[in-house]
């Protein structure tokens, strides 16, 4: 494989780490400004009624069908975080497993 060949294999690599990156930075702005905005309503709730408050919240967002800002990584991110059942979940970067928060 020449240099050059080399150089593209890592560059786009690196494109899809920070496409994966923006990702998980869209997800987490999204949590946070729903967070600031609707705190204590949220904490008012049950855990399952809110995860899914904003699981329908994400949907309208990020949905490919219909969103505001359509984004499918984003969306599976959300999907994923706030999936029934889960505790305090760390999101995984690509490739990594995810570990409870202590």
């Amino acid at each position: 494989m020449s240099a050059n060949q080399n150089l593209t294999t890592a560059l786009a690599v690196l494109q899809d780490q920070l496409e994966a990156l923006k990702s998980l930075s869209d997800a987490n702005e999204f949590m946070v400004t729903a967070l600031k905005e609707q705190g204590d309503v949220l904490r008012a709730m049950e855990a399952e009624p809110a995860r899914e408050m904003l699981r329908q919240q994400a949907r309208a967002q990020f949905s490919l069908d219909h969103g505001v800002s359509p984004d499918a990584a984003v969306l599976n991110i959300l999907e994923q975080s706030l999936g029934k059942g889960l505790g305090a979940e760390i999101i995984p970067f690509p490739g990594t497993s995810v570990g409870k928060a202590d």
